[in-house]
């Protein structure tokens, strides 16, 4: 009689445990559903992983229902913070921008580009990520310098050159994008480069262009957009909360 009821005990907590598991499996959808739907990219693979360390922990102690361990506000709580340490975005003042490091990535999205682009530049945002990607250059920083020359994509000298770079056109925005992301890249925010001065906006600034407030555009163009970013970015992290 006593191993039946063993049994029967030990075939409860079974159940329980899986309830919890399904529990565990439910949470992580929603939660992924409702960063992806934000904009927020954070990995599935962090979440279960806190998935597996809160069902972890309930084996080791031996919880036998929901009631034990509130399964769904600690594994929320996790997951948000970790959210919002990741995904929180910084905002620059003029200063801050002009000692900024330019040869590293921004880390904004596509959907964050969306937000900040105007006149020609709008349905550029994948060119401009993708130099990103590509070359590792700030794409706000390449993009400030084509609004700035170019009126925001309205007006090209040459064709579909953006930038005021070299004394030829190319085929599209797109490629102009890509061709001038890469010099800067390779020759002006490389050390050894043909034209490197420095990683600062300053600094290409001495090899880029005549005007000598050429970078006072350029920051103010990557000052709007970074505070633009970050309202909004963080406005949606604060919903999570």
């Amino acid at each position: 009689m006593e191993n039946i009821t063993e049994k029967i005990d030990i075939h409860i907590v079974r159940k329980s445990h899986i309830r919890l598991i399904i529990l565990v499996v439910l949470i992580t959808a929603v939660v992924s559903a409702g960063l992806f739907a934000a904009g927020l990219y954070i990995t599935v693979e962090n979440i279960r992983s806190d998935a597996a360390a809160a069902s972890n922990a309930l084996s080791k102690e031996g919880a036998a229902s929901a009631s034990d361990v509130d399964l769904a506000s600690t594994l929320r709580t996790s997951t948000v913070n970790r959210v919002i340490e990741g995904e929180t975005f910084p905002s620059y003042s003029t200063s801050q921008i002009m000692s900024l490091d330019v040869s590293q990535p921004s880390g904004v999205t596509v959907s964050d580009l969306e937000l900040v682009t105007t006149g020609g530049l709008t349905g550029l945002e994948e060119a401009f990520y993708q130099a990103e990607q590509d070359y590792g250059i700030n794409c706000l920083f390449v993009m400030a310098i084509a609004a700035h020359e170019s009126a925001n994509g309205t007006i090209c000298f040459r064709p579909n050159n953006m930038f005021g770079f070299g004394s030829s056109g190319f085929s599209s925005k797109a490629e102009g994008i890509d061709v001038v992301s890469r010099t800067l890249a390779n020759s002006y925010l490389s050390p050894g480069g043909s034209l490197y001065s420095g990683k600062t906006i300053s600094a290409v600034n001495r090899r880029y262009a005549a005007s000598t407030a050429w970078d006072d555009r350029v920051a103010a163009n990557m000052v709007r957009y970074y505070s633009t970013i970050s309202q909004h970015r963080n406005a949606e992290l604060e919903k999570l909360k």
